[in-house]
Protein backbone atom coordinates (compact mmCIF):
# COMPACT_ATOMS: atom_id res chain seq x y z
CA UNK A 1 0.00 0.00 0.00
CA UNK A 2 1.57 3.33 -1.20
CA UNK A 3 1.86 5.80 1.63
CA UNK A 4 1.09 8.87 -0.58
CA UNK A 5 -2.82 6.80 -1.36
CA UNK A 6 -2.94 5.60 1.94
CA UNK A 7 -5.82 8.47 3.21
CA UNK A 8 -8.09 6.41 0.45
CA UNK A 9 -7.55 3.10 2.41
CA UNK A 10 -5.99 0.20 1.28
CA UNK A 11 -5.38 -3.76 2.09
CA UNK A 12 -2.78 -6.76 1.33
CA UNK A 13 -2.95 -10.41 1.74
CA UNK A 14 0.13 -11.27 3.06
CA UNK A 15 2.78 -14.20 4.34
CA UNK A 16 6.30 -14.66 5.17
CA UNK A 17 8.57 -16.93 3.91
CA UNK A 18 11.83 -18.49 5.23
CA UNK A 19 14.11 -16.14 3.30
CA UNK A 20 15.91 -13.88 6.02
CA UNK A 21 18.03 -10.61 7.19
CA UNK A 22 20.61 -10.87 9.49
CA UNK A 23 21.67 -8.22 11.97
CA UNK A 24 24.17 -9.37 14.93
CA UNK A 25 25.75 -6.88 17.64
CA UNK A 26 28.16 -7.90 19.93
CA UNK A 27 29.69 -5.01 22.58
CA UNK A 28 33.12 -4.15 22.86
CA UNK A 29 33.47 -1.42 25.26
CA UNK A 30 35.38 0.73 22.96
CA UNK A 31 34.57 4.56 22.21
CA UNK A 32 33.18 3.00 17.86
CA UNK A 33 31.14 0.83 15.96
CA UNK A 34 32.39 -1.30 14.03
CA UNK A 35 29.99 -2.61 11.03
CA UNK A 36 30.29 -5.11 8.69
CA UNK A 37 27.79 -5.51 5.70
CA UNK A 38 28.45 -9.12 4.46
CA UNK A 39 26.45 -8.49 1.51
CA UNK A 40 27.82 -5.23 -0.01
CA UNK A 41 30.99 -6.56 1.07
CA UNK A 42 31.51 -2.77 3.24
CA UNK A 43 33.87 -2.34 6.66
CA UNK A 44 33.38 1.22 8.43
CA UNK A 45 34.03 2.32 11.96
CA UNK A 46 32.29 5.35 12.90
CA UNK A 47 33.03 7.29 16.02
CA UNK A 48 29.74 7.58 18.76
CA UNK A 49 27.36 10.36 17.63
CA UNK A 50 25.03 11.35 15.18
CA UNK A 51 25.93 9.55 11.62
CA UNK A 52 26.22 11.23 8.62
CA UNK A 53 24.49 9.82 5.61
CA UNK A 54 26.60 9.26 2.38
CA UNK A 55 25.14 6.78 0.22
CA UNK A 56 27.00 4.30 2.15
CA UNK A 57 25.30 1.73 4.71
CA UNK A 58 22.80 4.96 5.20
CA UNK A 59 19.87 2.26 6.65
CA UNK A 60 22.32 0.80 8.75
CA UNK A 61 23.59 4.62 10.13
CA UNK A 62 19.68 5.95 10.15
CA UNK A 63 18.97 2.69 12.55
CA UNK A 64 21.59 3.50 14.75
CA UNK A 65 20.60 7.12 14.61
CA UNK A 66 17.67 6.45 16.71
CA UNK A 67 19.46 4.82 19.72
CA UNK A 68 21.26 6.86 21.74
CA UNK A 69 24.19 4.65 21.75
CA UNK A 70 26.70 4.98 24.54
CA UNK A 71 29.05 2.15 23.80
CA UNK A 72 30.65 0.87 21.43
CA UNK A 73 29.81 -2.53 19.59
CA UNK A 74 30.60 -4.46 16.33
CA UNK A 75 27.43 -4.90 13.62
CA UNK A 76 27.77 -8.02 11.09
CA UNK A 77 24.43 -7.75 8.39
CA UNK A 78 23.42 -10.11 6.14
CA UNK A 79 20.60 -11.48 3.98
CA UNK A 80 19.47 -14.21 2.23
CA UNK A 81 17.83 -12.11 -0.61
CA UNK A 82 19.39 -9.26 -2.79
CA UNK A 83 18.27 -5.56 -2.39
CA UNK A 84 16.18 -5.09 -5.45
CA UNK A 85 14.54 -8.05 -5.40
CA UNK A 86 11.07 -7.19 -4.60
CA UNK A 87 11.12 -9.42 -1.39
CA UNK A 88 11.09 -6.88 1.32
CA UNK A 89 15.08 -6.95 1.97
CA UNK A 90 15.30 -3.47 3.64
CA UNK A 91 12.67 -3.27 5.70
CA UNK A 92 13.40 -6.78 6.79
CA UNK A 93 17.28 -5.50 7.63
CA UNK A 94 15.59 -2.39 9.00
CA UNK A 95 13.66 -4.36 11.68
CA UNK A 96 16.29 -6.91 12.24
CA UNK A 97 18.60 -3.61 12.97
CA UNK A 98 15.99 -2.35 15.39
CA UNK A 99 15.77 -5.42 17.36
CA UNK A 100 19.70 -5.42 17.59
CA UNK A 101 19.48 -1.28 18.84
CA UNK A 102 16.63 -1.86 21.25
CA UNK A 103 17.98 -4.92 22.53
CA UNK A 104 21.60 -3.55 23.40
CA UNK A 105 20.24 0.03 24.65
CA UNK A 106 17.24 -1.72 26.53
CA UNK A 107 14.73 -0.18 25.23
CA UNK A 108 11.25 -1.94 25.55
CA UNK A 109 9.49 -1.83 21.91
CA UNK A 110 6.83 -3.94 20.70
CA UNK A 111 6.23 -6.07 17.50
CA UNK A 112 4.19 -2.71 16.31
CA UNK A 113 6.94 -0.30 17.21
CA UNK A 114 9.47 -1.70 15.95
CA UNK A 115 7.18 -1.84 12.53
CA UNK A 116 6.27 1.74 12.72
CA UNK A 117 10.14 2.61 13.70
CA UNK A 118 11.47 0.64 10.31
CA UNK A 119 8.68 2.44 8.27
CA UNK A 120 9.82 6.06 9.73
CA UNK A 121 13.76 5.28 9.01
CA UNK A 122 13.27 4.09 5.79
CA UNK A 123 10.45 6.46 4.46
CA UNK A 124 10.69 9.52 6.17
CA UNK A 125 14.30 9.97 7.66
CA UNK A 126 16.09 8.32 4.47
CA UNK A 127 12.99 9.49 2.32
CA UNK A 128 13.14 6.22 0.24
CA UNK A 129 9.70 5.40 -1.89
CA UNK A 130 7.82 2.64 -0.59
CA UNK A 131 4.60 1.13 0.79
CA UNK A 132 3.92 -0.19 4.53
CA UNK A 133 3.53 -4.04 4.32
CA UNK A 134 7.14 -5.40 4.26
CA UNK A 135 8.00 -3.39 7.97
CA UNK A 136 4.57 -4.98 9.41
CA UNK A 137 5.77 -8.23 7.70
CA UNK A 138 8.69 -8.67 8.83
CA UNK A 139 7.77 -7.75 12.69
CA UNK A 140 4.79 -9.77 13.11
CA UNK A 141 5.43 -12.76 10.53
CA UNK A 142 2.95 -15.50 9.28
CA UNK A 143 -0.19 -15.10 6.86
CA UNK A 144 -1.85 -12.04 7.33
CA UNK A 145 -4.64 -9.64 5.89
CA UNK A 146 -3.79 -6.10 6.37
CA UNK A 147 -5.60 -3.13 6.62
CA UNK A 148 -3.91 0.25 5.88
CA UNK A 149 -6.25 3.68 6.45
CA UNK A 150 -5.04 7.47 7.77
CA UNK A 151 -5.64 5.48 11.18
CA UNK A 152 -3.20 3.16 11.18
CA UNK A 153 -2.27 -0.35 10.10
CA UNK A 154 -4.46 -3.45 11.24
CA UNK A 155 -3.03 -6.84 11.17
CA UNK A 156 -5.21 -9.89 11.63
CA UNK A 157 -3.87 -13.32 11.25
CA UNK A 158 -5.56 -15.50 8.81
CA UNK A 159 -5.68 -18.86 11.09
CA UNK A 160 -5.70 -21.65 8.33
CA UNK A 161 -6.02 -25.89 8.92
CA UNK A 162 -2.65 -27.33 8.73
CA UNK A 163 -4.08 -28.95 5.71
CA UNK A 164 -4.91 -25.98 4.01
CA UNK A 165 -1.81 -24.69 4.46
CA UNK A 166 0.19 -27.73 2.93
CA UNK A 167 -2.12 -26.83 -0.10
CA UNK A 168 -1.53 -23.72 -0.33
CA UNK A 169 2.39 -24.03 0.17
CA UNK A 170 2.32 -26.95 -2.65
CA UNK A 171 0.51 -24.46 -5.30
CA UNK A 172 2.98 -21.80 -4.95
CA UNK A 173 6.09 -20.89 -6.93
CA UNK A 174 8.28 -18.56 -7.09
CA UNK A 175 10.70 -17.56 -9.83
CA UNK A 176 13.35 -15.24 -9.69
CA UNK A 177 12.84 -13.24 -13.38
CA UNK A 178 16.51 -12.40 -14.35
CA UNK A 179 15.75 -8.51 -13.70
CA UNK A 180 16.52 -6.60 -10.65
CA UNK A 181 14.28 -2.93 -10.50
CA UNK A 182 14.95 0.25 -8.22
CA UNK A 183 10.67 0.41 -6.72
CA UNK A 184 11.65 3.93 -5.61
CA UNK A 185 11.07 4.84 -9.46
CA UNK A 186 7.81 2.85 -9.71
CA UNK A 187 6.89 4.27 -6.74
CA UNK A 188 7.62 8.04 -7.89
CA UNK A 189 5.67 7.07 -11.09
CA UNK A 190 2.32 5.44 -9.05
CA UNK A 191 2.66 9.04 -7.14
CA UNK A 192 2.53 11.08 -10.47
CA UNK A 193 -0.59 8.89 -11.77
CA UNK A 194 -2.59 9.32 -8.16
CA UNK A 195 -2.20 13.05 -8.19
CA UNK A 196 -2.76 13.14 -12.17
CA UNK A 197 -5.03 10.77 -13.11
CA UNK A 198 -6.58 10.24 -9.67
CA UNK A 199 -9.83 8.79 -10.64
CA UNK A 200 -8.84 6.53 -12.88
CA UNK A 201 -5.81 5.50 -10.34
CA UNK A 202 -8.16 5.00 -6.97
CA UNK A 203 -10.49 3.05 -8.99
CA UNK A 204 -7.54 0.41 -8.84
CA UNK A 205 -7.03 0.81 -5.86
CA UNK A 206 -10.35 0.47 -4.73
CA UNK A 207 -10.66 -3.27 -6.59
CA UNK A 208 -7.15 -4.18 -5.17
CA UNK A 209 -8.46 -3.35 -1.89
CA UNK A 210 -11.64 -5.78 -3.09
CA UNK A 211 -9.55 -8.08 -4.49
CA UNK A 212 -7.41 -8.68 -0.33
CA UNK A 213 -11.13 -8.68 0.94
CA UNK A 214 -12.35 -11.81 -1.47
CA UNK A 215 -8.81 -13.17 -1.06
CA UNK A 216 -8.73 -13.42 2.93
CA UNK A 217 -12.34 -14.79 2.33
CA UNK A 218 -11.31 -17.55 -0.15
CA UNK A 219 -8.76 -18.56 2.42
CA UNK A 220 -11.09 -18.57 4.84
CA UNK A 221 -13.29 -20.71 2.96
CA UNK A 222 -10.32 -23.11 2.14
CA UNK A 223 -11.32 -22.39 -1.50
CA UNK A 224 -7.87 -22.26 -3.44
CA UNK A 225 -9.37 -22.18 -6.97
CA UNK A 226 -10.80 -19.10 -5.89
CA UNK A 227 -7.56 -17.86 -4.20
CA UNK A 228 -5.53 -18.38 -7.51
CA UNK A 229 -8.70 -16.77 -9.63
CA UNK A 230 -8.13 -13.45 -6.67
CA UNK A 231 -4.51 -13.25 -7.23
CA UNK A 232 -4.97 -13.14 -11.50
CA UNK A 233 -7.57 -9.93 -10.41
CA UNK A 234 -4.82 -8.73 -8.77
CA UNK A 235 -2.21 -8.88 -11.10
CA UNK A 236 -4.87 -7.34 -13.80
CA UNK A 237 -5.36 -4.01 -11.51
CA UNK A 238 -1.95 -3.45 -10.19
CA UNK A 239 -0.80 -3.52 -13.74
CA UNK A 240 -3.14 -0.26 -13.81
CA UNK A 241 -1.09 1.55 -11.14
CA UNK A 242 2.13 1.70 -13.36
CA UNK A 243 3.82 1.65 -16.56
CA UNK A 244 6.72 -0.02 -14.92
CA UNK A 245 5.19 -2.28 -12.90
CA UNK A 246 5.47 -4.80 -15.66
CA UNK A 247 8.04 -5.71 -18.57
CA UNK A 248 7.92 -7.89 -21.62
CA UNK A 249 10.16 -10.51 -19.90
CA UNK A 250 7.79 -10.80 -17.00
CA UNK A 251 4.87 -10.40 -19.36
CA UNK A 252 5.97 -13.35 -21.09
CA UNK A 253 7.00 -15.63 -17.88
CA UNK A 254 3.29 -14.81 -16.55
CA UNK A 255 1.79 -15.87 -19.97
CA UNK A 256 3.79 -18.93 -19.94
CA UNK A 257 2.79 -20.05 -16.33
CA UNK A 258 -1.21 -19.43 -17.00
CA UNK A 259 -0.52 -21.61 -20.39
CA UNK A 260 0.40 -24.30 -18.07
CA UNK A 261 -2.05 -24.35 -15.52
CA UNK A 262 -1.34 -21.44 -13.12
CA UNK A 263 -4.76 -19.76 -11.95
CA UNK A 264 -2.55 -16.79 -11.32
CA UNK A 265 0.24 -14.34 -9.74
CA UNK A 266 1.66 -11.28 -8.90
CA UNK A 267 5.01 -9.62 -9.51
CA UNK A 268 6.26 -8.80 -5.91
CA UNK A 269 7.39 -5.52 -4.30
CA UNK A 270 7.06 -2.58 -6.36
CA UNK A 271 7.23 -4.99 -9.21
CA UNK A 272 9.84 -3.92 -12.61
CA UNK A 273 11.61 -6.79 -12.25
CA UNK A 274 12.71 -8.92 -8.68
CA UNK A 275 10.65 -12.31 -8.16
CA UNK A 276 7.35 -13.70 -9.37
CA UNK A 277 4.43 -15.76 -7.91
CA UNK A 278 2.24 -17.97 -9.29
CA UNK A 279 -0.24 -20.19 -7.97
CA UNK A 280 -1.49 -23.26 -9.69
CA UNK A 281 -3.26 -26.96 -8.91
CA UNK A 282 -0.36 -28.83 -6.94
CA UNK A 283 -0.37 -31.48 -10.03
CA UNK A 284 0.05 -28.92 -12.18
CA UNK A 285 3.10 -27.64 -10.05
CA UNK A 286 6.31 -29.46 -12.12
CA UNK A 287 4.79 -28.34 -15.55
CA UNK A 288 4.75 -24.96 -14.47
CA UNK A 289 7.80 -24.86 -13.01
CA UNK A 290 9.59 -26.72 -16.28
CA UNK A 291 7.62 -24.01 -18.52
CA UNK A 292 9.28 -20.94 -16.47
CA UNK A 293 12.59 -22.26 -16.54
CA UNK A 294 12.49 -22.95 -20.18
CA UNK A 295 11.98 -18.85 -20.62
CA UNK A 296 15.02 -17.98 -18.49
CA UNK A 297 13.03 -18.14 -15.08
CA UNK A 298 14.82 -19.23 -12.00
CA UNK A 299 12.98 -21.41 -9.29
CA UNK A 300 13.64 -20.25 -5.63
CA UNK A 301 12.28 -23.00 -3.36
CA UNK A 302 10.73 -21.64 0.36
CA UNK A 303 8.87 -22.63 2.96
CA UNK A 304 6.40 -20.45 5.21
CA UNK A 305 7.59 -18.62 7.82
CA UNK A 306 5.20 -18.55 10.41
CA UNK A 307 7.40 -16.58 13.45
CA UNK A 308 8.58 -13.09 11.63
CA UNK A 309 11.40 -11.45 13.76
CA UNK A 310 13.22 -13.75 16.82
CA UNK A 311 15.85 -12.08 18.33
CA UNK A 312 17.74 -13.79 21.00
CA UNK A 313 21.03 -13.17 22.89
CA UNK A 314 24.60 -15.83 23.43
CA UNK A 315 26.03 -14.68 27.04
CA UNK A 316 29.66 -15.14 27.52
CA UNK A 317 30.62 -15.60 23.69
CA UNK A 318 34.07 -15.51 23.34
CA UNK A 319 34.53 -15.46 19.50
Amino acid sequence: MPPYCQEYGGAVVSTTIDKYAYATLKPTGAKRINVHSIDFNMKKSFELGRLAYDGQLDLIKAVINEFNVKEGFGLTTSADMPAGSGMGTSSSMAVALISCLKEFTGKRMDRREIAELAYHVEREELKEKGGYQDQYAAAFGGLNYMEFSKSGVVVTPIPLRPEVLNELQLGLLLFFTGETRLSSEIHEDMARRCKKEKSDYLTAMRNLKKVADEMKLALLKEDLQRFGELLHEGWVEKRRLSGKITTPQIEALYEAARQRGALGGKILGAGGGGHLLVFCEPRRRSEVASELVKYGAREVPFRFEPKGLQTWRVENEDS
